[in-house]
């Protein structure tokens, strides 16, 4: 028996086809399907009936149901025996179960009911009110979990297309640096020519020159030479992006005195005072990428003082939170202005006329570029007029790795 109450009716909007969800109805009386098609019909809702356990099945094979209503006492196959064949399928094992019984069940009937994964038991008679709001809760989950599935469907779509569009950028990258590697290659040989042959010219024909030829001819060689170590630079900057380096333990010590024998004669030409704190700590890096890095960061700390002070530079360690050694490289330079510690790691940056700072303005990216290539950081601490202090992070080798 249905007790429907009197109450106000208020006016709801009728759900959109892509809104609406499937309900399906399971009893042997069709009265009593039609009774509560009649109280569930204000939600706007997708209802199916079926009039028995087998029908049911063969109904959740089609389609997918938001919730099933479904009657204990059934001929055949009851209630509790659908319930357990809906929950042995994957694509139903979640499926909500509201049993409809009548108050004369037991105790135990109930407890058999949550076993077999009922989420709730609606008692007959039914009060019109209570069915409509529990249905309406589960059609609400229901229409939250589409809209997860539907955004994680999204989310993974975009993924792979964002997969796909990093290893197009990736090959992209990769030929436009293989690209530059040739083309800053094959520079060189026309290079090496009109270096060579202004050489010659000025051998064979220079006693009949006058200043003025002397100085172009000056001026073109210094130009080619000038051309070829920047091409050079950058010829070891894009192998960089090419090659993969091979990463073992370095001693830090050993490292730097090979970089500083490599700078021995810019330190004594310079009168130079370079203050290295000795240590026995080991880090993961590449032995010549890490040289030429420090070599460039020592080299530059020489290069960029004012040529009335006498460079002093200093060199020390220390060990950092996360696992990697920071290696600090301090000079008493000209320093360089807090707006432009982002633009000298780019390549052919320059922040200071040639003539009086040579270089190429590679080799900060070399060291960016380089100490990235194996897995650690840089980054710097500078002023104008109050030197520069920079610093490189490498992840610490363990003790006893080999």
């Amino acid at each position: 028996m249905v007790e429907e109450q009197p109450q106000e009716k208020i006016a709801t909007a009728e759900p959109r086809d892509d809104e609406r969800v499937s309900i399906l109805m399971v009893d042997d009386s069709p009265d009593k399907l039609l009774a509560i098609e009649s109280i569930l019909e204000k939600l706007g809702q997708d209802l199916v009936k079926a009039y028995s356990g087998h029908e049911a099945l063969r109904l959740i094979l089609k389609r997918e149901f938001a919730l099933i209503l479904l009657d204990v006492n059934m001929p055949g196959m009851d209630g509790f025996e659908t319930a357990s064949l809906i929950r042995q399928r994957q694509q139903t094992e979640n499926t909500p179960i509201i049993f409809v019984t009548a108050l004369s069940t037991t105790d135990a009937d109930v407890f058999k009911g949550y076993a077999f994964g009922a989420v709730d038991y609606i008692l007959t008679p039914i009060v019109p009110d209570i069915l409509r709001t529990k249905v309406g809760v589960f059609v609400d989950l229901w229409r939250q979990k589409r809209a997860l599935r539907d955004q994680a469907k999204e989310l993974r779509t975009l993924n792979e297309d964002l997969g796909r569009r990093a290893t197009q950028l990736a090959e992209a990258n990769r030929e436009l640096e293989g690209f530059c590697y040739t083309v800053a290659h094959d520079l060189r040989a026309p290079l090496r020519a009109m270096e060579g042959l202004t050489c010659a010219l000025a051998d064979e024909y220079s006693q009949n020159w006058d200043a003025t030829a002397h100085d172009y001819a000056a001026r073109i060689r210094l130009a080619a030479e000038r051309m070829d170590r920047m091409i050079q630079e950058l010829l070891s900057y894009s192998r960089l992006a090419l090659l993969e380096p091979e990463l073992a333990p370095v001693e830090v010590e050993k490292l730097l005195n090979e970089v500083l024998q490599s700078l021995e004669w810019d330190i004594r030409e310079r009168g130079a005072v370079v203050k290295v704190k000795r240590v026995k700590d080991r880090v993961i890096a590449n032995h010549t990428l890490a040289l030429q890095v420090f070599i460039n960061l020592i080299g530059n700390a020489l290069k960029f003082v004012a040529l009335e002070n006498k460079p002093v530079v200093k060199v020390w360690m220390e060990a950092r939170n996360n696992g990697f050694l920071r290696i600090w490289v301090e000079d008493n330079g000209i320093g360089i202005a807090p707006e432009h510690h982002g633009r000298i790691f780019r390549v052919f940056e320059r922040l200071h006329d040639r003539e009086a700072y040579p270089g190429t303005g590679i080799g900060l990216a070399i060291v960016q570029k380089g100490i990235g290539r194996m897995g650690g950081a840089v980054g710097l601490e500078s002023e104008p007029g109050k030197g520069s202090r920079f610093w490189v992070e490498l992840k610490s080798a363990e003790e006893g790795q080999t």
